[in-house]
């Protein structure tokens, strides 16, 4: 009887001793395993915050001149044949470039020219008055693009788009020939550090 009694008691205790082994195996297992996804999910944290503000600062500010514009009328006439082509083109050269806004002027020539891209992005054209003073036009412009985060597009003028650029901290750049319809200006701003531009062309010579 003491022997039975002696006996059931070495198994309990083994068994006691193989379930607490057991137990402290597996939470070990679940704490690392916690321990782990905790880790992921602080690294995920830190990661994607500053992404997450630097596209919150970064924008992009696009700027061309109008498209080839047609010889009559002469106070506001529309865009040619060869205007309506480069227009069209603007939809290519930025098909990659999210936008948020379109900028254009009172005339014909500049919504036109952002009439094929603004049907593609389902965007409305931002009216901005070109109106003297011409530093008032400028002023209103800087203040549209800030009022409105993400990239903008501007179609603005030969004697504007120097002027806007310049006034969006960007550098002075040459003046437009009144021949030039090809330019495009990439005006980068990013919060705390001076803007950047890069000059290029789009659609056909």
């Amino acid at each position: 009887m003491a022997a039975g009694r002696s006996l059931s008691h070495f198994r309990f205790h083994v068994f006691t001793r193989m379930l607490k082994r057991t137990t402290e195996h597996y939470m070990g297992i679940n704490i690392k395993r916690l321990s782990l996804l905790t880790g992921l999910i602080i690294l995920t944290c830190l990661s994607l915050a500053p992404i997450s503000q630097a596209h919150a600062e970064n924008r992009l500010i696009i700027l061309v001149r109008h498209a080839e514009k047609a010889d009559t009328p002469a106070n506001d006439p529309q865009l040619s044949p060869k205007g309506e082509m480069r227009a069209t083109s603007l939809i290519t050269a930025l098909s990659r470039t999210p936008l948020s806004q379109l900028i254009a002027t009172q005339y014909l020539r500049t919504q036109q020219t952002l009439t094929p891209i603004a049907e593609a992005r389902h965007l409305p054209v931002t009216i901005v008055e070109a109106a003297k003073p011409i530093e008032e036009h400028i002023q209103q412009i800087v203040e549209q693009v800030h009022a409105v985060q993400g990239n903008t597009l501007i179609v603005g003028h030969s004697n504007t788009v120097p002027l806007i650029i310049k006034a969006l901290g960007g550098p002075e750049i040459q003046a437009i020939g009144e021949e030039d319809y090809s330019q495009l200006f990439l005006l980068s701003l990013n919060d705390g550090q001076p803007a950047s531009l890069i000059a290029t062309r789009y659609g056909q010579e």
